[in-house]
């Protein structure tokens, strides 16, 4: 299902008021969601009401997009009154399968005060153009909200986020008056600009973008993570794959590495693109720009080596908020595959080689590295530089990196696994992860047991970081000889020989490792089952 992002100009205004800022947003948001702009009668001596527009916008919704979903109307000026109103009908009568698909408003320079000065005057032009009359009148406009909300209570229905953006330097529209905001508006800050030249001109037109993409974002990322109503989650049948492949069956998780190369080129290609349904995919993205705005803001604390404030680590003060971490397209920035910026004991293991073959073999086994700011990754997706470690955490909530990532990362291997699944044979996955923090950071018990059998990597010689050497070792052998996951029994401990699969890092010539059905039963471990 493909996502809608709608503009709506201001008063007098047109489908190009927004200049260049639907193409960057476009360019952020890919193929997961078509961008549009709808006019509606903005005229000076229009006769069509407030009401009358945003029905119009309702009906365009339900004709053009019966299926979009989610949806933001973004609105300009007096567009975001006709945004918020087509919320407020559909919040009182209805259909509320249109309500539940918009996710949020976002307004920028919108009149929810009126003017500065002269409301009166305009409230007396209702002949002339009833719309002017209508943004005069604000206490008319909080009010019929409250009343809307209280219809929607009833109906226990989801309601769609009102955010506010203002501009510096407008002197068209009355300061906003928190005090009178209902319970589903919120301030999300200050573009730059005057009321009508905010988006003007390519810089200007791609920072609004990125705070529109951002509050997008935003609004995703507040419920896009709901614990599972069960522990198990069942899968009754496979997926139809009628759109694209299957992917492999095979599937090995590895974590990132605190060591990574530093500089790069441009960004190339698009985030994501392993995660077959549209929506995880936005809610993944949503994920990293939460953590990489939660890290600018000065909140991420590390947790893992030296303490201290994460900001200030060099890699993480030169991050830019490009297309990787939900961001807009921009030049700046500094990019590897994750397979060349990983650097550390795994990744030391695995030859070129083993990655050259693994690319060349896609079909029949998926690699994806686990990451604190990109979540789950493909090793030939572009990425920056960076400095977080699951363990780390907020500095006012104390919640880690990984309780944010914990419903998420199984949400999407689920998926995973429902798209892979033929029917047949189970998904096999090899834990590799190693580090208990990124052991721990999926809910195993929660994969569909049906459609999936779970490969966790233990040895009686080496435990937790210890066990990332011969981890290597064992991937570089699986990239270059798919054939060897089919070999491999659970619950038989020590079973397996590494020299028998390469080269064994020093030191460790006599090691041997097998696999475990769940974490921790061949050893007291410290990683919950």
């Amino acid at each position: 299902m493909t996502g809608l992002v709608l503009f709506l100009h201001g008063m007098f205004g047109d489908e190009t008021s927004w200049q260049a800022v639907p193409d960057f947003v476009a360019k952020s948001l890919g193929n997961d969601f078509e961008i549009a702009n709808r006019e509606y009668s903005a005229g000076k001596l229009t006769a069509a009401t407030l009401e009358a527009s945003a029905e119009q916008i309702v009906t365009f919704l339900a004709t053009k997009y019966p299926d979009a979903a989610p949806i933001y109307l973004v609105g300009h000026s007096f567009g975001g009154l006709v945004a918020r109103e087509v919320c407020r009908k559909l919040l009182v009568e209805g259909p509320d399968d249109t309500l539940q698909r918009i996710k949020a408003v976002i307004t920028a320079g919108t009149p929810l005060e009126g003017v500065p000065y002269g409301n009166w005057l305009l409230r007396g032009l209702r002949s002339l153009n009833p719309k002017l009359a209508a943004l005069a009148n604000p206490d008319h406009l909080y009010s019929r909200y409250r009343l809307a909300i209280r219809e929607a209570q009833k109906r226990k229905v989801n309601r769609p986020k009102l955010f506010h953006l203002v501009l510096e330097d407008d002197r068209v529209v009355a300061q906003h008056i928190k005090d009178n905001f209902t319970d589903d508006d919120e301030a999300a800050g200050v573009l730059p600009g005057t009321h009508t030249g905010f988006a003007k001109g390519r810089q200007n037109a791609e920072y609004v973008a990125d705070v529109l993409v951002s509050t997008f974002r935003r609004a995703q990322n507040a419920d896009s993570v709901k614990p599972p109503t069960s522990d198990i989650v069942s899968v009754v049948a496979p997926l139809e794959s009628k759109s694209q492949s299957r992917p492999p069956d095979r599937l090995i998780l590895i974590a990132c590495s605190h060591a990574k190369r530093d500089g790069g080129g441009p960004y190339s290609g698009q985030p994501l693109r392993w995660v077959p349904e549209t929506s995880i995919r936005q809610d993944l993205l949503a994920k990293r720009n939460y953590i990489y705005s939660v890290l600018q803001d000065g909140k991420l604390v590390d947790n893992f080596e030296r303490g201290g404030n994460r900001s200030h680590q060099p890699a993480n003060a030169k991050l830019v908020h490009g297309l990787d971490l939900g961001g807009v397209a921009t030049s700046a920035g500094e990019y590897l595959p994750a397979c060349e910026r990983y650097s550390g004991r795994i990744y030391g293991r695995i030859t070129n080689e083993g990655w050259e073959s693994y690319f060349q073999n896609g079909s029949r086994v998926k690699v994806l590295i686990m990451s604190g700011l990109y979540g789950l990754i493909e090793p030939d997706e572009f990425i920056q530089n960076y400095d977080i470690h699951l363990s780390d955490t907020h500095k006012d909530y104390g919640l880690d990196v990984k309780s944010q990532w914990l419903e998420l990362y199984t949400k999407a291997l689920t998926s995973y696994v429902r798209h892979a699944w033929s029917g047949g044979r189970r998904v096999r996955i090899l834990n590799l992860l190693c580090d208990h923090h990124y052991v721990d950071a999926i809910r195993w018990h929660s994969l569909p047991r049906e459609a999936c059998e779970v490969f966790h990597f233990t040895s009686s010689m080496s435990s937790d970081v210890a066990l990332l050497p011969p981890a290597g070792t064992l991937i570089d052998s699986i990239l270059k000889s798919p054939d060897i996951l089919e070999s491999f029994d659970r619950d038989h401990y020590d079973r397996y020989s590494l020299t028998d699969y390469g080269q064994p890092p020093a030191g460790l010539a006599d090691f041997k490792f097998g696999f475990e059905s769940r974490v921790g039963l061949s050893s007291p471990r410290s990683a919950s089952a």
